[in-house]
């Protein structure tokens, strides 16, 4: 079966985004999986569920049986066999069960994780035969075990997931600040990635940049961008009321590298024009207070801070709102595609996307029609771009926007989209 590949991506335009029916129409008809969930991210008791809860739950309903093996750093879990709300998925959990605070903290949460994958974690699917290994970036954090897997013939194919190229973007948003670091952390995330199979890039942009920062990678690649569950069906997108007043959502992480600060100073351009509008940022972080006192600082009275609040919670909030903003910070050099695009996309909310020049998220977004695209830190196009949705909101045309969202969701960004492409990359040779 041939691969949906970034090449025959590039080979259309950069303008534009494709996949192949055909190849998913076959896909589709293939036999049911093992699948084998490698990840230091994913829900439990208290956790929101994620892009990986997503994709497990989607290989199920494909027919396929799934293993997560968890091995998280940051929430204490049971060693062993976890409970889950989805009976169908089973979920291993070998990371630390106690999580230590502070930097030496944190290395030792690391190590107990990779020792936790090569120990029980190995013994736990050992004696199993997967189709399909699916681990994602941070590479290095995998600790080679889907390397060791695939060596073993425990996984007859293994796809790594490029979302996050460490570490230059981290070095870059100021995450890591020792600089000396970059060329051995480089290395030793190309060799946790030089085994896999196919590496799942999430746009052509990706696909380019990965060939110039890593050119010894032989691996061959494949377009599948951030995906969601699907958020709303054909009488919700109907009858969920919007808000009274135009309002724009920021939701996501209030950390480094996110650009809110921009935000909050586009906006306050759009409130000094006395537009009947309001902001709402929706997430937690370490960047928050700092924020809330920037907002208050500059005089903003039309933006509210909710934190961070359950999916569903989150979906029906978003689903009431007119735009979402995707924005990212200048200076990096790593192309990015923010997944909040995606839940826009699925509750039907046209896009503002604001990111980084190497990135071509905006590109696609503006040619499927589904929003407007800013450079990253720049205020003035920011504010142009959310005051000319707003003007669209008054003549009554943004919700063809709306509809375009939800049409480029269903179309290339649903979770049921990338199982098909999963499944192409687990069939091909």
């Amino acid at each position: 079966m041939p691969l949906i590949s970034s090449a025959s991506v590039l080979s259309l335009s950069d303008r534009m985004w494709s996949h192949s029916r055909a190849t998913e129409l076959n896909v589709m008809k293939v036999e049911p999986m093992r699948v084998l969930i490698v990840t230091g991210h994913f829900s439990g008791e208290g956790l929101n569920p994620w892009l990986l809860d997503d994709l497990a739950t989607a290989f199920s309903d494909a027919g396929d049986e799934v293993d997560v093996l968890v091995h998280d750093t940051k929430n204490p879990r049971a060693i062993g066999r976890n409970e889950y709300a989805d009976s169908r998925i089973r979920l291993l959990s070998v990371g630390p069960s106690k999580i230590r605070a502070g930097s030496a903290g944190k290395l030792l949460n690391n190590v107990a994780a990779g020792w936790g994958l090569h120990n029980l974690g190995f013994r736990l699917v050992h004696d199993s035969v997967y189709d399909l290994c699916v681990y994602t970036s941070i590479g290095a954090f995998s600790w080679g075990l889907p390397a060791r897997l695939r060596r073993k013939g425990i996984a007859r194919r293994s796809v790594f997931v490029l979302w996050d190229f460490f570490p230059i973007h981290q070095i870059e948003i100021g995450r890591i600040r020792v600089k000396f670091l970059h060329a051995p952390m480089r290395a030793l995330e190309a060799r946790s990635i030089r085994n896999a199979d196919v590496i799942a890039v999430m746009s052509p942009a990706n696909e380019r940049f990965l060939r110039r920062y890593h050119p010894n990678l032989k691996a061959k690649t494949i377009v599948i961008p951030p995906w969601a569950s699907d958020a709303l069906n054909p009488e919700t997108f109907r009858s969920t009321p919007k808000l009274e007043r135009f309002t724009v959502l920021f939701g996501g992480q209030l950390v480094a590298g996110r650009g809110v600060d921009v935000l909050l100073r586009a906006w306050l351009r759009i409130q000094i024009e006395g537009r009947d509008v309001d902001l709402i940022i929706a997430g937690d972080g370490p960047a928050r207070t700092e924020l809330m006192l920037l907002a208050e600082r500059i005089g903003l009275t039309n933006v509210r801070f909710v934190g961070a609040l359950p999916r569903d919670e989150y979906r029906a909030l978003l689903r009431s709102a007119h735009v979402g903003v995707a924005i990212t910070v200048a200076g990096v050099t790593p192309p990015s595609f923010p997944s909040k695009i995606v839940e826009y996309c699925a509750s039907g909310v046209p896009v503002v996307v604001c990111v980084e020049p190497a990135s071509d998220a905006g590109t696609i977004i503006e040619a499927a029609g589904a929003g407007l695209a800013a450079a990253a830190g720049d205020v003035a196009g920011l504010a142009q771009a959310l005051d000319a949705l707003f003007e669209e909101h008054k003549t009554g045309t943004l919700e063809v926007r709306a509809r375009n969202a939800r049409l480029f969701f269903e179309e290339e960004l649903s979770v049921t989209r990338a199982v098909g492409r999963f499944h192409a990359a687990a069939n091909c040779r």
